[in-house]
């Protein structure tokens, strides 16, 4: 048949390879930002103007927050096959420490008896054969059907600990093809059904040293920029300071994010790390009804 035009939408940029060398524990975090107000947002504050937890961000959503280097620069961390059902359609995977204070995922030996675009992206959900479209996903990186897989695909979005995203997907991707009459593109998969739909998918057993290896959340008095509601592990409501363990917290209107790591004995960084793709206002503030997570296996 004749060649197509593949739309590919790269989200990371490819880097090159790294070499393999020894492990190491890690240093520290930066230094955090100076604490926010107690007022409750105005009615102007808007999802689509605020920031991430690094303050970087200008839509509001998740940046990862990058510390000094968790593991020495070519450590291998991950390390798994992607393979699907039928077997026609594999690759390995190996996730690697950059010099940058990130983690590269290096892509070797794809193979496949049905040539078609692809992506590969790496998710936080246990995810299996059969699943669809997944807005979380980091680095999802897209080939085309006549084009090698790339070698190197860079997780810096996952942050210095992507010890939280826990599993990698293939999944193929949609053809288009210019259409003559314009300048529009028309798709052409009415053959392939199963296009956005996990092909093959991967467990991710990291081998990153916890930055707080002795963390203990406890449970404050409520108080103005946090006041949301706490629960434990069977989803009950915790009220009294030291009670029980929390595992979640429900954020209530007005609660920003340095009040509510204070109210748990938390650094900031320490309550980004444990939510790594919490979103906040440019204020500060978190999103209202959002919950977030208070124990470490939660990540």
């Amino acid at each position: 048949m004749g060649r197509r035009t593949v739309t590919a939408s790269i989200a990371i940029a490819g880097v090159t390879a790294l070499v393999l060398t020894g492990c190491s524990v890690f240093g520290g975090d930066d230094p955090l930002p100076k604490p926010t107000g107690h007022a409750a947002p105005s009615a102007s504050a808007h999802p689509d103007s605020g920031t991430d937890g690094s303050g970087t961000g200008t839509d509001g959503t998740a940046q990862q927050v990058v510390t000094k280097q968790a593991v020495p620069a070519g450590t291998v961390v991950a390390e798994t096959d992607l393979v699907s059902k039928s077997g026609d359609t594999a690759v390995h995977v190996r996730v690697v420490a950059d010099d940058a204070g990130t983690f590269d995922a290096q892509l070797s030996g794809y193979r496949t008896t049905n040539p078609q675009p692809m992506t590969v992206e790496f998710r936080r959900s246990a995810a299996s054969p059969g699943d669809g479209f997944d807005w979380e996903s980091v680095a999802s990186t897209t080939w085309q059907a006549d084009a090698p897989a790339p070698t190197s695909i860079s997780l810096s979005d996952a942050g210095s600990f992507p010890d939280w995203l826990h599993s990698v997907v293939l999944v193929p991707a949609a053809t288009t093809q210019a259409a003559d009459t314009d300048d529009s593109d028309t798709p052409i998969d009415a053959d392939r059904p199963w296009v956005g739909s996990v092909l093959a998918a991967a467990t991710l057993q990291w081998h990153i040293p916890s930055p707080y290896p002795d963390l203990h959340v406890q449970v404050g008095a409520a108080r103005a920029g946090a006041y949301g509601w706490v629960f434990d592990a069977a989803g009950d409501k915790l009220t009294a300071p030291g009670s029980g363990v929390p595992t979640s917290y429900r954020v209530s209107h007005g609660d920003d994010q340095t009040t509510v790591a204070k109210r748990f004995g938390l650094t900031l960084a320490q309550l980004r790390w444990l939510n790594p793709t919490m979103r906040v206002h440019g204020n500060g503030w978190l999103y209202e009804d959002t919950d977030l997570n208070l124990d470490p296996a939660g990540r």
